[in-house]
């Protein structure tokens, strides 16, 4: 019902505030919100049209008079001589519409955009002084952000040095890729840990850690897209996107030069249906007047800017019914909850099922079987529950009963003071085995050929394996005890397993599980210390003391050597035969080969290895393989569909090998 009088107005417009500042404390400062960003922006847009329609209602710290959020007291304050101001917000294509006329009437001409689109990320500002920076900040309330240089300095993408003694500010999105977010939310879930709601807030939480090693492991990115203060010559936001590509600027490649809305709405409907393709989240679409005098022209309001605006992408939300929560354990022992559901279509795929992560997340949405829900994909990817519809609620709904027993083992579950997580501590428990051996023989650990979660789980069921190390103890006989498995299937898989006794160190190493210890830090790991005898016995400062690894990973390597059970395990798998040394080339001990000492970048679908497959050969050659590309990139190696990547090391001037040219350089050395 539409409020009428100033008193309705006033009680509404108080309610609102209270709540929106608690959202946005949540969601800027804590980096954890509690509502949908659409659920935000609806009570946002209200607000806004009360404040509209009463102007006496209106006060200086109303959130429609603010920036961003408040300041972390543990980081130092940095004072934008500019300030860094927020975007307007639209959400309909007659908005925009509305936007350009607005403009046009202003102006008294029509106006060209460019148009960008809008990244899921924080802002970041970088301050260079004769070519090398010295500060980067967030944007905090927009006058007064946190200084986190030393953690901007572990973001692979943002240049330390730019060349021609640059000095200036430059503005951008800091952001977490769609696999890195995966990722790091997967390892957080596993370990007990709560998980980011979205690549957002997961970019914020990572960039504004006090430890910036932390940082560095989230594999955060980077899109510039202002110059603040340009040169004479560039007049143009375009023409400045260019120029910062050429200068070594990690740049957005999709943006254009648009004078007509027709071309403006085309885009727009063009990644609509790009986004969930996309490497990164983006949630909609930034016009900005192209011509920098006109932006000069038609200036600030107190909290935006007046020559751009964001069209927000509407919620992608289908309704769905509970009918099942399944309850699933990993190989750490974290029991997961899982919503099954009817399958509906979302962002691009078939959904049926929404991980809610732990207890604690199950209660506090109150799903209950039988209840109908909103499901969205957190940044593109993750299913997830929005919220309960409780006008749809059967009538005889209970309150859903968390299990205390293992649904596997039958054991007590346990929630640990320090977790958000249930796990189950019986480390013989059979989903953990199971789960554990899968692990030791996928692809990046062990790579045993054939040996996928069905067979592991028939090993198990027929008592033939407890363990790994019982692995390398099967016969043909006992193979031949599982159901279908024929002379070749039972020959391939013992011979996979023979091989797999031949492996470098690292791979046993990452193999065995142990929490926190990826495959990057396990070769990082065996190349320092080159045997397994040497890792036992490392200390955790000595293994701290290797650069990028950290406290977190020593000191977890550490804890799993000194349990009696991992002591027996390794004296069993050395027993039966496995190599228990590196047996890799550091990058100093490399023979010399084009891509030794050089920095090399992988892009585009490759053909004949996988992406880690490809990045262990040209390792072994001595090459630094990273992730993204810079002016200090020596080659990009690129397959089908190269994508952005492909175009900034074009920019850049980068040397550019096809992935035949470079495995040619790969058989030189094969020859030698």
């Amino acid at each position: 019902m539409p409020t009428t009088t100033l008193a309705e107005a006033q009680k509404r417009v108080t309610s609102l505030r209270q709540q929106l500042d608690e959202w946005a404390q949540a969601y800027y400062s804590q980096d954890q919100p509690l509502v949908e960003d659409a659920v935000y922006d609806r009570a946002y847009q209200e607000l806004l049209q009360l404040e509209r329609e009463f102007p006496a209602l209106v006060t200086p710290d109303s959130i429609t008079q603010r920036v961003g959020g408040q300041i972390n007291n543990e980081f130092a304050k940095v004072q934008h001589p500019i300030p860094m101001l927020s975007m307007g917000d639209v959400f309909s294509k007659q908005e925009l519409l509305d936007f350009d006329q607005r403009l046009q009437k202003q102006l008294g001409h029509p106006v060209a955009y460019n148009v960008e689109l809008k990244i899921d990320g924080l802002s970041l500002s970088l301050e260079y002084e004769e070519g090398r920076l010295v500060r980067a900040s967030t944007r905090g309330n927009g006058q007064v952000g946190e200084d986190v240089t030393a953690n901007a300095r572990s973001i692979a993408d943002i240049p330390q040095t730019v060349a021609g003694n640059f000095t200036g500010e430059v503005r951008g999105e800091c952001y977490m890729g769609k696999d890195a977010f995966a990722k790091l939310n997967a390892a957080r879930d596993a370990a007990g840990q709560s998980i980011f709601a979205n690549p957002r807030n997961a970019a914020a939480g990572s960039l504004r850690q006090l430890d910036p090693s932390i940082t560095k492991k989230r594999h955060l990115s980077t899109f510039i897209y202002t110059w603040v203060n340009p040169p004479a010559n560039i007049t143009s936001q375009h023409q400045a996107i260019a120029e910062m590509a050429k200068l070594g600027f990690h740049t957005n490649q999709t943006g254009q030069r648009l004078a007509s809305m027709a071309d403006i709405y085309q885009y727009i409907d063009e990644y609509t249906q790009k986004r969930n393709s996309l490497t990164y989240g983006i949630d909609g679409i930034v016009l900005k007047v192209d011509d920098l005098a006109l932006q000069q022209e038609l200036g600030n309001t107190v909290k935006v800017p007046r020559w751009e605006i964001a069209y927000k992408f509407p919620p992608q939300e289908e309704a769905t019914v509970v009918h099942e929560i399944v309850w699933t354990v990993g190989r750490t022992g974290v029991v997961t909850p899982t919503a099954v559901m009817d399958p509906v279509q979302l962002a691009g795929t078939t959904v049926s099922r929404a991980v809610l992560h732990n207890p604690d997340l199950l209660k506090e949405k109150d799903v209950r079987i039988g209840d109908t829900v909103l499901l969205h994909k957190a940044g593109d990817i993750i299913p997830e529950i929005s919220q309960v519809v409780l006008s749809k609620r059967p009538q005889d709904s209970v309150p859903y009963q968390i299990p205390t027993k293992c649904p596997s083992c039958g054991k007590p579950l346990t929630h640990l003071a320090d977790e958000v997580a249930l796990r189950c501590l019986n480390p013989m428990c059979p989903a953990q085995v199971e789960e554990r051996i899968t692990h030791f023989a996928s692809r990046s650990a062990m790579n045993i050929m054939g040996l996928g979660p069905k067979i592991v789980r028939q090993l198990i069921q027929q008592d033939l394996v407890t363990d790994v190390a019982d692995l390398y103890q099967l016969t043909a006989a006992d193979l031949q005890k599982l159901p279908h498995f024929q002379d070749k299937s039972i020959n391939n898989l013992l011979t996979a397993i023979e091989n797999s006794k031949q492996n470098s160190v690292e791979l046993l190493l990452f193999g065995l599980g142990i929490d926190h210890v990826g495959a990057r830090a396990a070769r990082l790991i065996a190349e320092k210390f080159q045997t397994m005898d040497r890792i036992q016995a490392a200390s955790a400062a000595e293994i701290d003391a290797i650069p990028t690894i950290g406290e977190t990973i020593a000191n977890s390597l550490t804890a799993y050597f000194q349990q009696d059970s991992a002591q027996v395990l390794l004296a069993q798998l050395k027993a039966a035969g496995l190599n228990m040394r590196f047996l890799g080339q550091t990058p100093a001990a490399a023979p010399a080969n084009l891509f030794k000492d050089k920095r090399v970048v992988l892009t585009g679908k490759l053909a004949h290895f996988t992406r880690s497959e490809f990045t262990a050969k040209l390792q072994a050659l001595g090459a630094k393989v990273t992730g993204s590309v810079s002016k200090k990139t020596d080659y990009v190696i690129y397959g089908t569909d190269p994508g952005s990547k492909y175009d900034k090391a074009q920019a850049l001037g980068v040397k550019l090998l096809t992935e035949a040219e470079a495995l040619q350089e790969l058989e030189k050395k094969d020859q030698d």
